[in-house]
């Protein structure tokens, strides 16, 4: 269950994303490993930078929100505002997300039901790179334009498969239930 939004963006929008991620430090992409946040490159290859809710941020955010509205109402779901930063990341040649994995797992119970991944590289620049949701798009190469948005259940299985030419830059976030819905994690 997905639901595409080819023009969430445009391309001069994705394209100070980039720049506005680009001036914030830049990390190796963490996996939940049970315990906590680990770096585990077999199952992440990435770099991550993360934008939070400021007034610098507060158009992507409040596009973000409306964007996440249309998108659960499409999907028959209620989400309340982004409670996260978002994040930017950047798979190089040989990056990948190659473990299937859930946004919504033990650890986030409650805090994400939908998730996004905009596009904010162009299509012919990388090869690779592709995500692939469980069960709809496995094997699918990506369609969408830079500025394009793919909202699905964070609870659906996904990857991004190698990179094997050029770069994929994307924007990711997940947003949860309406406040009054929201469940805390189990301790």
């Amino acid at each position: 269950m997905y639901w595409d939004c080819p023009s969430a963006f445009n391309a001069s929008e994705c394209d100070a994303i980039v720049a506005l991620a680009g001036s914030r430090p830049g990390e190796a992409a963490p996996v939940w490993g049970g315990a906590g946040y680990e770096v585990n490159l077999a199952a992440r290859r990435a770099l991550t930078r993360f934008l939070d809710r400021s007034d610098e941020t507060a158009s992507l955010f409040g596009r973000l929100d409306a964007l996440f509205a249309a998108a659960a109402e499409r999907l028959g779901m209620a989400v309340g505002p982004l409670t996260e930063p978002v994040q930017v990341v950047e798979y190089g040649v040989g990056g990948h997300f190659n473990s299937w994995h859930s946004d919504a797992g033990a650890d986030l119970l409650g805090r994400r039901v939908l998730s996004v991944s905009v596009e904010l590289s162009e299509l012919e620049a990388h090869e690779g790179g592709d995500l692939e949701i469980v069960p709809g798009t496995i094997g699918l190469r990506r369609t969408l334009p830079k500025g394009g948005a793919r909202f699905f259940a964070s609870r659906a299985l996904h990857r991004v498969t190698p990179v094997i030419r050029g770069a994929r830059r994307s924007l990711v976030a997940w947003t949860g239930a309406p406040p009054a819905d929201r469940t805390s994690a189990p301790a």
